[in-house]
């Protein structure tokens, strides 16, 4: 299990600080939208190993629902 803490986490993913502010990825942890996402004494980590495999499958779902990437309309 690889954990990245969440300040990392929201650098890496938006490396030009564009995102979303560390208090809005707060509370997507909380409401369960980070795939990953865990709180250990206080501090919320990302799971790496879940969150890349979580990813991967949503964009894998969506192109194949796209009409776009060979969904039949």
């Amino acid at each position: 299990m690889r954990l990245m803490r969440l300040n990392t986490y929201a650098k890496q993913r938006y490396p030009l600080g564009d995102g979303p502010t560390l208090r809005t990825l707060r509370n997507r942890c909380e409401s369960g939208l980070i795939p990953g996402a865990i709180k250990e004494g206080g501090l919320w980590y990302v799971n790496i190993d879940v969150h890349e495999k979580a990813s991967s499958s949503l964009v894998s779902k969506v192109l194949s629902e796209s009409k776009y990437y060979g969904r039949p309309s």
